[in-house]
């Protein structure tokens, strides 16, 4: 048992230590944790959605605004997540949280659409997407075998048909969403 001149001693090692372990106003941990990252807070139409009219636009719905070029990084997809990517023009809001897709030709009728989202997607800060609230909506993590063999490059995934920044660290890439026009 020690004594309390002893356990006095320690005290200035245990106020050093727990000081350490506060709260500090410095960034710890990945600059693109949960609470600083974008997420996507809706889209519409909604995953597998029937019925949707062939002239609707998809309206993505981000929690920060998004950094410039990042409309190259939302693409969609006939068919599903390797389909023919279909033409559209992009339209950010003001305040660039609001991401328009407008098809430059009507889809086609009874047609399956995947929106097909990078996992690269950053905002104004330069954070990194979250996609996990992606699958409260309903979107799919696109998994390597959804990709397809023509990604698969020597026995390593490579940037495939989707080019740069398709890729998470995880091995997926990033979220899709489906619907069907009527």
């Amino acid at each position: 048992m020690r004594t309390p001149l002893r356990m006095l001693a320690l005290f200035p090692l245990v106020v050093l230590l727990l000081t350490a372990c506060g709260e500090s106003s410095e960034a710890v941990g990945p600059v693109d944790s949960a609470a600083s990252a974008p997420s996507l807070a809706s889209i519409q139409p909604g995953n597998a959605t029937a019925n949707v009219d062939p002239s609707t636009p998809i309206v993505l719905r981000f929690s920060h605004a998004m950094m410039t070029g990042m409309e190259m990084l939302v693409v969609l997809h006939e068919g599903n997540v390797t389909g023919a990517v279909v033409a559209a023009t992009t339209t950010w809001s003001a305040d660039r949280t609001i991401l328009t897709l407008m098809p430059q030709a009507p889809m086609k009728r009874t047609t399956t659409y995947v929106v097909h989202l990078s996992p690269s997607l950053k905002d104004t800060a330069g954070h990194v997407i979250n996609l996990s609230a992606g699958t409260m909506m309903g979107g799919q993590n696109v998994s390597g075998g959804m990709m397809g063999s023509a990604s698969m490059m020597n026995g390593q995934w490579g940037p495939g048909m989707m080019g740069a920044g398709w890729q998470a660290a995880n091995g997926t890439f990033g979220m899709s969403f489906s619907f069907t026009t009527s």
